[in-house]
């Protein structure tokens, strides 16, 4: 059983990621500016339109809908456990899963290196799950949507590999 909500956990936490790096290519193509600062409540990197004030995709935008949606009786009873869970990463840049075991302990707010090099590690892997479903596409709208995506999440790779040379 453990296996199975540490999967489900994975799944929920692969979905967000892929939400984040989906929503923050289409605000970098709109051009917003990745900043080199994180969310202090999420982890993820921010991004600035003009005058604007600093704007966080996960917040905002992917952690709000899961808000509104009705959640099922056992993601509550994850969710009202005593230990919480949060994202960290690990050496290879790869999302993983971290338990708290005391609601005292400050939340790790990953480094904007850290998170910039995270969000390459997302967009390649998206560009590396995209192109193989566009080798096995036969439909022109869908090879269509895939193009896009690829093309955005090669715009968003170009923005980052900037923002590591600044």
């Amino acid at each position: 059983m453990g296996d199975k909500m540490d999967r489900e956990r994975y799944n929920r936490l692969r979905e967000r990621t892929d939400k984040i790096s989906s929503l923050m290519g289409q605000y970098l193509l709109k051009g917003y500016r990745m900043l080199g600062t994180c969310c202090d409540t999420c982890g993820t990197v921010l991004l600035k339109f003009r005058d604007e004030p600093d704007y966080c995709v996960g917040c905002n935008e992917v952690d709000a809908d899961t808000t509104t949606k009705p959640q099922s009786a056992s993601r509550n009873a994850v969710d009202h456990s005593e230990q919480s869970c949060q994202v960290a990463t690990n050496t290879n840049g790869y999302s993983i899963i971290q338990e708290e075991t005391s609601r005292d302990q400050a939340p790790r707010v990953p480094s904007s290196s850290e998170s910039v090099s995270t969000a390459v590690t997302n967009l390649n892997d998206k560009i590396v799950t995209t192109s193989e479903a566009l080798r096995n596409c036969f439909s022109v709208e869908e090879s269509i949507r895939y193009c896009e995506l690829l093309k955005s999440c090669a715009e968003a790779l170009k923005a980052l590999h900037e923002v590591q040379g600044k």
